[in-house]
């Protein structure tokens, strides 16, 4: 599991980090130590609760042994789109918006698998101030007739190529098609799916199982 993170999400520009049900960190990536300057070693085995000690925009007390994120594991629906301010290292505040996903159980499902995926990204002011005047907007994953949602078949393809740590012009190469076809065709998956990155559509297309 470890090893198909770290090649999915290493160079991602989104900060990801993984937790068991517990809450207890056993993921990150390289851009979660440059967004938030933890490094792995830092974190691994802590509750991210108790380093990160996120708020919300009112300065309420968001992280803690309730955390209600790991109780997607029991079947509980993902908390997407969520606005808190972390903490740095280094003590200022950083202000992420937050996307959450749960990951399948494997066949060797244990306490020491990560469960929760989490995708962050700072949040300028002025983006903040447009996202409080947007409404909410769940994002589902959907081959189904009738929707904005539906992906093609190549689209599927190229997703399914990324979820198995493909990179861009590896796809390419794979499917006789050029990098900018393929850069495209990630473009309308984004649309498609109601997400700002790959590395949304790619936690996105594993929780709901596609590999």
């Amino acid at each position: 599991m470890m090893n198909m993170l770290d090649k999915i999400f290493d160079k991602s520009t989104d900060a990801v980090f993984g937790v068991d049900a517990a809450g207890r960190v056993l993921f990150t990536n390289s851009a979660f130590e440059r967004l938030l300057g933890y490094s792995h070693n830092q974190l691994c085995g802590s509750r991210c609760a108790e380093v990160l000690c996120g708020t919300d925009l009112q300065g309420k007390p968001f992280c803690g042994r309730d955390c209600p994120i790991p109780k997607t594991c029991t079947g509980q629906p993902p908390i997407t789109d969520l606005d808190l301010i972390f903490k740095h290292a280094d003590g200022h505040d950083i202000l992420v918006n937050i996307g959450t996903s749960y990951i399948q159980p494997q066949p060797e499902d244990d306490s020491q698998q990560v469960k929760v995926i989490f995708s962050l990204r700072q949040v300028e002011p002025q983006r903040m101030l447009q996202r409080m005047a947007m409404p909410p907007v769940k994002k589902t994953f959907t081959t189904g007739s009738g929707s904005r949602n539906r992906l093609t078949t190549r689209e599927e393809e190229i997703l399914g190529l990324a979820v198995n740590s493909m990179k861009t012009n590896q796809i390419a190469n794979r499917l006789s098609i050029s990098t900018q076809t393929v850069r495209s065709h990630f473009k309308n998956i984004y649309y498609k799916l109601d997400v700002n990155s790959r590395t949304e559509a790619v936690i996105l297309a594993m929780q709901q199982g596609l590999h």
